[in-house]
């Protein structure tokens, strides 16, 4: 998982339209449904991650080919997904938009000046982050109206999976460590290292580690398990004490989590056979999850493969 500011996949602002007489017209990068992505928008857009992913243009030009590459589907992507919730009138508007923000700086237990400065460090301005977000709720909402309905979790599933993974991990709190690996660094050779016990998942943080808190291991610390992404919880609970994760893919980027500790809860009641209703809930979000998440991409490809895409550069 990259860090807040990386993690918020940067999508490049629409510039509005100069006479040609006052700037040069940038070329064209890509025409989506004849929608017009501009290479001056890419390469605004490719600087965020060539930063985040500590890769130097100069050294590395094919891994910023390939960056690059992987940016433009990327705005090809939010174009598509801009168009079909036009489409269906899914709008959100300036005060929801707002709060959104508001929330994320909360979330980040940042000032919000300190929250920008940072956005500004990794080549993310103030606009380029509103429009990252603007296309994420919109997602969210076109997810909700199109796939939603389409993803069933049963109670037998939930249950099935309570017995399996939660029984002794139903409440309490959980110290998680978490290693992001740069896209050019050999996660598998330090995966296997970890595994192996040449090196701590501690050390290998702190040498390679473009995640949060480096410095200190990957360690993020205690958090109570209700208060964990469906995602981290679905980890967590495969885990023991002092375990580390096989390898996992968040966007471009492969991490490991570790559980580093755990608390149980005082009332923690392990031994039952099916789940307390809180708890059957974090497990449906668990499971609910990766489907939605499946269930989406298939959506989008659909559309994909249903737009006029005509990649110029």
């Amino acid at each position: 998982m990259r860090t807040l500011f990386i993690s918020l996949v940067c999508a490049a602002s629409i510039l509005s339209a100069q006479p040609a007489v006052s700037a040069p017209v940038s070329r064209i990068a890509a025409v989506v449904n004849g929608d017009i992505i501009t290479v001056r928008e890419l390469e605004k857009a490719l600087q965020p991650e060539l930063i985040g992913q500590k890769i130097n243009a100069a050294k590395n030009p094919q891994m910023v080919a390939e960056v690059r590459k992987a940016v433009l589907d990327k705005m090809i992507t939010d174009k598509i997904i801009l168009q079909a919730a036009a489409k269906e009138k899914i709008e959100v508007s300036d005060a929801e938009l707002d709060a959104a923000v508001e929330q994320v700086i909360k979330e980040s237990r940042l000032e919000r000046d300190v929250f920008f400065k940072q956005l500004a460090k990794e080549g993310l301005s103030e606009k380029m982050f509103r429009d990252n977000l603007y296309v994420q709720i919109v997602s969210q909402r076109l997810m909700g109206r199109n796939v939603v309905s389409r993803v069933v979790v049963t109670e037998d599933e939930i249950n099935d999976f309570y017995r399996k993974n939660m029984a002794g991990l139903v409440s309490g709190r959980a110290r998680v460590g978490m290693l992001v690996y740069p896209v050019d660094a050999d996660a598998e050779k330090w995966a296997r290292d970890i595994a192996s016990g040449k090196v701590t998942f501690q050390q290998a943080a702190r040498a390679v580690s473009i995640g949060p808190n480096p410095e200190g291991g990957g360690d993020l610390g205690f958090m109570e398990l209700s208060d964990m992404a469906p995602g981290m919880m679905d980890q967590v609970s495969r885990l023991k004490k002092g375990e580390v994760s096989p390898l996992l893919s968040m966007n471009a980027n492969k991490v490991q989590i570790a559980l580093l500790d755990f608390e149980e809860a005082e009332d923690s009641e392990q031994h039952d056979a099916v789940p307390d209703p809180e708890t059957a809930r974090r497990i449906e979000q668990i499971l609910r999850q990766p489907r939605l998440q499946e269930r989406f991409q298939q959506y989008i490809a659909e559309l994909r493969a249903k737009a006029l895409i005509d990649i110029r550069n």
